[in-house]
């Protein structure tokens, strides 16, 4: 079963990023994560019956932290190129390396650390100067990127809590309580932001395809790292998710015109570091 929710995880994360960016184009980025997690939350309606008040409890913290990621997440794809964001995403896996020894006590290797500077080496080819310093550099220089980065941190830990809290409770119900907390959060902070339900109609009205496709590609795809959970460590969940940067790549050339190919290069050192890790 793993091989089946890996493959999900995959797809469904792969165009959550290009469905993301069609949302966020030419809007408010607060808005833009209010509807998309909605979205996301709504399309959990045939399994609302599973909601129960324990798993709302026990996803109050990582729903908390999510919220902030997932504001950071928007905002990147906002500011940046999907073919980007999408490699950057999946920088929490360094950061897991960390959070699962100190929280769940999953041991640093020698295999993970060797990743982990891959990843590093792979990360300098998403804006490629004339040395890694430079490119860095570049990196830094992009609000985008800087926010993926720092959501990718916060989601590192809130998946660190995801595999303790999520033991023990149905994946579904889990789900669900955490994209509850997460669309209430962001309707709280758009109302107070904006004073009017407008922006919110707003948007539904002018882009509801791309918010039903990256609300449901947004949900199930988080289902299935939870059933994932259920098989492999955190630590190697998140890497093998990995592959998905390439569906986004690969999608953003086409509906977005991005020049990929240097950048195809870094993710697959990506990919490669996580692999390293994941033996």
């Amino acid at each position: 079963m793993v091989y089946l929710w890996t493959a999900i995880r995959i797809i469904l994360l792969g165009y959550e990023r290009i469905a993301g960016k069609q949302i966020t184009t030419d809007d408010d980025a607060l808005i833009s994560s209010w509807a998309f997690f909605f979205f996301s939350f709504l399309s959990f309606f045939p399994f609302f019956y599973k909601l129960t008040i324990d798993s709302i409890i026990a996803a109050l913290i990582s729903g908390s932290i999510y919220a902030i990621s997932f504001y950071l997440y928007v905002y990147a794809l906002a500011n940046e190129d999907a073919s980007v964001i999408a490699p950057l995403y999946n920088m929490n896996v360094i950061f897991l390396i960390i959070t699962t020894f100190i929280f769940l006590g999953e041991p640093i290797t020698i295999q993970k650390i060797f990743g982990s500077l891959f990843m590093l080496y792979g990360v300098s080819y998403l804006k490629k100067d004339v040395n890694m310093k430079e490119s860095y550099k570049n990196l830094l220089k992009s609000k985008g990127a800087v926010a993926m980065l720092i959501s990718s941190m916060l989601m590192a830990i809130g998946r660190t809590f995801d595999g303790y809290f999520a033991k023990g409770i149905d994946s579904m119900s889990y789900s669900i309580s955490i994209y509850l907390i997460v669309s209430t959060y962001f309707l709280i902070f758009t109302l107070i932001k904006f004073k009017s339900i407008k922006p919110h109609i707003s948007i539904v009205k002018r882009k509801i395809f791309p918010l039903i496709n990256g609300g449901i590609s947004n949900a199930y795809s988080y289902v299935a790292l939870l059933n994932m959970f259920r098989y492999i460590d955190v630590s190697i969940a998140e890497p093998v998710s990995m592959l998905s940067a390439l569906v986004t790549a690969i999608m953003a050339r086409f509906v977005f015109g991005e020049r990929i190919a240097i950048r195809i290069v870094g993710t697959v050192f990506l990919i490669l570091g996580a692999f390293i890790i994941y033996l």
